[in-house]
């Protein structure tokens, strides 16, 4: 059985660590029209991106997280896989 208008999903592995924000974006899209939800969940979404760059996971890689969540689409997931398996850039303080 083929599902009409799904031919852009794309399914790409999410680390262990972006396992809270695949939650928090499926919340987003599950709520519709009601933005005042929704702005509630891109709240929770901006806390939890905070907590991992604090942790030490690398902005661009959940950056790319972020874009393949919101989309699904097969572009963003290939620039996931590129990201996570590319080495985490250094990050530069100009002192």
């Amino acid at each position: 059985m083929s599902l009409t208008g799904f031919k852009h999903r794309a399914d790409a592995d999410v680390p262990l660590w972006g396992k809270d924000l695949m939650n928090l974006y499926w919340y987003v899209r599950v709520q519709g029209r009601d933005e005042a939800k929704r702005r509630r969940y891109y709240r929770y979404i901006k806390k939890e991106r905070l907590r991992l760059v604090e942790d030490g996971i690398c902005p661009h890689q959940i950056d790319a997280l972020c874009k393949y969540l919101v989309s699904l689409k097969e572009v963003n997931a290939r620039r996931l896989d590129l990201v996570l398996q590319s080495p985490p850039l250094q990050l530069n303080l100009p002192f």
